[in-house]
């Protein structure tokens, strides 16, 4: 086929894609809008549905757009979810997730109201992921309207635990075979070839029970490990009213000196101090104000039992030289910490950490030069850990990609590495590739999450030809 005549076809494929998207459009922003406003944050299990109500009804409500639209779906034991169009065994996979994080505070809109507002719909999982999920089942929609026939299936696979564990997509590929490639709009363009390692440890230490200075009884912040705590919250049993007076005054004039934003009452001898932080992905955890981290530092100022164990988690930093973990590569940069969660219980205190580590370390490696650095008090575990993404630039799936990124946007492709983890490590010979655009800020696990709606119906053009392409070259 020569030169020519595949430019003919690319523009043919562009006037088909174009027409589609122009007639659907009101379409596409409602759809997305009904998508986002359901919950899907995880929950408690139910039968039939292992994740929770939320990701249970965003996958029926993705199953239930297939059906309007001819395309094929599938729901796998509550676990995971499928759209596909085409035939034969063989395909390639976009793979997106339908879960969110929590909301978190400070937002100024409802987080799951999924408003518009000078061209933007604000909502929790706007641009992580189910914007991005919207698109891609808008593109596998037209490539079907169009009545294109691609030499590969293109199957849309939908996790909805991907914040939290990955269960659902380990189910879905015991009992689905393994795609031939793909991507997962998860992440940014021009296209992701390299993602770090990502562990989560966990550190426990038991309090000191005996101590006569004044005890901490209650404390806990965070959400989740891969997101910056916005918020944190702790009782003090100071022992005497003026004691606690004395803390009063003291925590707060710390934190204007600090800048930190810290709320501070009593009631008798008991100190309450609540810290508000700013919100980030783990990923990028300098881009946040840990709130964990600067109220341990706030106690750690004061004589507390348990005094080296505030100062300790008062003292950690993004890149993980708090506990001993610092480290880096050409190619993916330096490695990142962030303390996610925190809480005093029956079992002591514990921090769990999220760590996005280089290609060249093993998880395991991470956990010995921790329990190295810190004192032998603390139990540390890995809890769960997902190993390196890299693909070479050159792979076919990365050079049919490239193909589409120029074509459709005539901007220079320079692939790019990440600390975000995505679903395109769960298959072989898959990227992420898209949806923030070049110059884009990441809004992503923030307040006030949103995407352009212009950008999410160009997400779904190019998307189009990316599955296109795809299917009738890997």
């Amino acid at each position: 086929m020569s030169a020519t005549t595949d430019v003919c076809i690319s523009e043919g494929l562009s006037r088909l894609f174009k027409e589609f998207f122009e007639q659907h459009r009101a379409e596409m922003v409602s759809t997305l809008q009904e998508l986002l406003r359901i919950p899907s944050v995880e929950g408690g299990p139910q039968p039939g549905k292992p994740f929770g109500e939320g990701p249970a009804e965003a996958l029926r409500y993705v199953l239930a757009f297939a059906d309007r639209f001819g395309l094929q779906g599938r729901d796998v034991d509550g676990f995971a979810g499928h759209v596909e169009y085409g035939e034969g065994q063989d395909y390639v996979a976009v793979l997106c997730h339908l879960d969110v994080v929590p909301a978190g505070d400070n937002w100024t809109v409802p987080p799951f109201g999924a408003e518009i507002h000078d061209g933007r719909i604000y909502s929790r999982g706007a641009l992580d992921d189910k914007g991005p999920a919207m698109s891609a089942l808008w593109a596998l929609a037209a490539i079907r309207s169009a009545g294109l026939r691609p030499k590969r299936k293109i199957r849309i696979v939908f996790g909805l635990d991907e914040e939290s564990g990955w269960e659902g997509l380990k189910h879905y590929f015991a009992r689905e075979p393994q795609p031939l490639g793909g991507f997962s709009p998860d992440a940014e363009f021009p296209l992701i070839f390299a993602e770090k390692g990502v562990a989560t440890i966990r550190l426990r230490l038991m309090p000191e029970r005996q101590s006569m200075c004044p005890q901490v009884i209650r404390f806990e912040g965070g959400q989740r490990a891969n997101m910056v705590p916005d918020s944190a919250y702790a009782v003090v049993d100071c022992h005497s009213e003026t004691e606690a007076a004395e803390w009063e005054r003291e925590l707060l004039a710390e934190g204007r000196q600090r800048q930190i934003d810290v709320k501070v009452s009593v009631n008798g001898s008991h100190v309450q101090v609540a810290v508000r932080g700013r919100s980030a992905h783990a990923s990028t955890p300098d881009r946040g104000d840990n709130a964990i981290v600067a109220l341990a530092s706030l106690l750690g100022s004061r004589p507390v039992a348990n005094a080296s164990m505030w100062r300790m988690i008062g003292t950690q930093d993004t890149r993980g030289k708090g506990l001993g973990l610092n480290d880096g590569d050409d190619v993916c940069g330096p490695l990142t910490s962030n303390l996610g969660r925190a809480e005093l219980s029956g079992d002591g205190y514990t921090f769990w950490f999220d760590v996005r580590y280089p290609l060249h370390v093993q998880a395991d490696e991470l956990v010995a030069r921790c329990r190295q650095h810190v004192s032998d008090k603390w139990e540390v575990v890995l809890e769960d850990h997902l190993g390196p993404l890299y693909v070479a630039p050159d792979s076919p799936v990365v050079t049919a990609l490239r193909r589409v990124w120029e074509a459709q946007t005539g901007q220079p492709f320079t692939p790019i590495a990440i600390g975000g983890a995505t679903y395109a490590r769960a298959i072989p010979n898959a990227v992420a590739f898209g949806p923030l655009f070049p110059g884009q800020s990441d809004v992503a696990h923030q307040p006030d999450e949103y995407w352009e709606i212009d950008d999410y119906l160009r997400c779904a053009e190019i998307y189009a030809h990316a599955m296109w392409e795809l299917a009738n070259t890997l």
